[in-house]
């Protein structure tokens, strides 16, 4: 029996996503089938996961590292696609990924494939790329959850659905405290090895030279086992050491944080969401960066950050590249923890954010769609 839905998500951030996807279809239609492409979270929801792409670590950090991965991810979509063509889904979901997805999208469609597809969460949100927008058209409906992008899609007279953000009504803006003493400080260095590699030691040495200015406590969120390991080795003992790295949800990790120190990711996103107050980063190894600002300059010079990027205005401090140091990270936590502006105007920019990023019951409008799809008759042209 052919699956329901079949979701594809190549990273830590589709795997979440999907994941939330497929619990709002499971509380609509409780019978649905669902299998897929993604990481722990996907399986915890219910689906039956084909490939990990997640503890597999499909996903690279910058342009060299992803074209090492090009013959061996080539050959893993090859035969993918042979098998869905095989036995194909009532409706398949490509959740972000293009590198992956959009081309698994178009072989497929080369191949014959007739079936239903949906490009959730299309790639290259902020670029504003024509030719990717209409590739993505061709093979799939895209459903996107950002305004921006699906005004984009329809100044290019493209089909797009967009029903807001499926994060802003997940996330529950907690209750403002003042910093505790001492306060604690939540990091997430980013969940690809490369990510760990590069960030753990500026993180490192910028805890340590806040200890040394004034008491404070950690707590490090490791998105996988392996990367648990690495920063547990890496994590000065004096503060905290191997204890304060956790394997925990995101989320249930940053509830009781002051500040936050957040790797570039959807983990920005629900750290605003919940009102944490934060610092994001993001460092690329130097051949990495050098290529980055050749082919995408605008995107590496920032903003990068999501709330940055929907509000128009840089309501979270972005260290990117050469800004990312030890002392620079320090100060702005100070800043972040005291009596000044810099909390206040954060956390106001976090209200305006979760208001730009539409209704509440997003997701439950994002499932409906979906599940309009899948169990109607017809094909995609």
């Amino acid at each position: 029996m052919p699956v329901d839905v079949f979701l594809s998500a190549g990273e830590a951030s589709g795997d979440l996503q999907a994941s939330l996807l497929v619990g709002a279809l499971r509380r609509l239609r409780g019978g649905l089938t669902f299998a897929a492409v993604g990481g722990d979270k996907l399986a915890g929801a219910g689906a039956d996961v084909w490939l990990d792409s997640v503890a597999q670590e499909w996903a690279s950090m910058g342009h060299l590292r992803a074209y090492a991965k090009i013959p061996w991810l080539l050959t893993v979509m090859l035969g993918l696609a042979r098998r869905l063509l095989r036995n194909p889904p009532r409706l398949l979901v490509c959740v972000d990924f293009g590198a992956f997805n959009l081309r698994m999208l178009e072989w497929l469609r080369f191949c014959g494939y007739r079936g239903k597809a949906v490009y959730y969460f299309p790639p290259g949100a902020w670029l504003d790329d024509p030719r990717q927008a209409r590739k993505v058209a061709r093979v799939a409906t895209a459903l996107t959850p950002l305004a921006h992008q699906a005004a984009f899609y329809k100044s290019l007279g493209l089909p797009v659905e967009f029903y807001g953000h499926p994060l802003a009504g997940s996330i529950a803006t907690r209750a403002q405290r003042p910093p505790g003493e001492p306060p604690l400080v939540a990091v997430l260095p980013g969940s690809r090895r490369d990510e760990v590699s590069v960030h753990l030691p500026v993180l490192a040495a910028a805890a340590a030279r806040l200890v040394r200015s004034r008491p404070a406590r950690f707590v490090v969120i490791a998105a996988s086992e392996g990367r648990r390991n690495e920063l547990r080795a890496g994590w000065p003992r004096d503060c905290g050491g191997a204890e304060a790295v956790v394997r925990q949800e995101t989320v249930r990790a940053m509830a009781d944080a002051d500040v936050a120190w957040v790797a570039s990711g959807t983990a920005v996103l629900e750290a605003a969401l919940l009102g944490v107050p934060q610092a994001a980063f993001y460092r690329l190894p130097e051949p990495a960066y050098k290529l980055a600002l050749k082919k995408v300059p605008r995107i590496v010079r920032g903003p990068i950050t999501l709330p940055n990027l929907v509000t128009g205005r840089r309501i979270i401090p972005e260290l990117l590249q050469y800004e990312f140091e030890p002392e620079r990270l320090a100060a702005l936590t100070v800043d972040l923890l005291g009596d000044g502006a810099a909390r206040a105007v954060q956390l106001e920019g976090y209200a305006e954010l979760r208001r730009a990023l539409g209704p509440e019951d997003a997701l439950e409008r994002i499932a409906s769609s979906i599940l309009r799809q899948a169990t109607a008759d017809g094909v995609a042209p």
